[in-house]
């Protein structure tokens, strides 16, 4: 028993098909006159890790700036409030 499959015959014995109508040719395409050519672009400044790394550390010395000053105002109130109620507190028991 052989496993290898015979080649089959190019023709089934039937008869032929007719031939297939003829396609028009596609119409001609249409040619785009040439651009002219674009003027070089300048190149741009980029910014390097250097610049980024320092842009970043600037902006977190800010934001530890904002927050320190932010704590300082906050106790310097809390001060003032409590300044404020001992006084009151003071003035009543006179």
């Amino acid at each position: 028993m052989s496993f290898v499959r015979k080649p089959r015959p190019y023709s089934s014995g039937l008869p032929g098909t007719p031939p297939l109508p003829s396609v028009p040719p596609a119409p001609a395409r249409r040619v785009r006159p040439a651009r002219p050519p674009r003027a070089p672009r300048p190149p741009l400044p980029r910014a390097g890790w250097p610049g980024a790394v320092t842009a970043l550390a600037a902006l977190g010395a800010v934001l530890v700036l904002l927050v320190g000053l932010s704590g300082l105002w906050n106790s310097a109130a809390r001060d003032w409030q409590f300044r404020s109620a001992a006084a009151g507190v003071t003035d009543v028991v006179r």
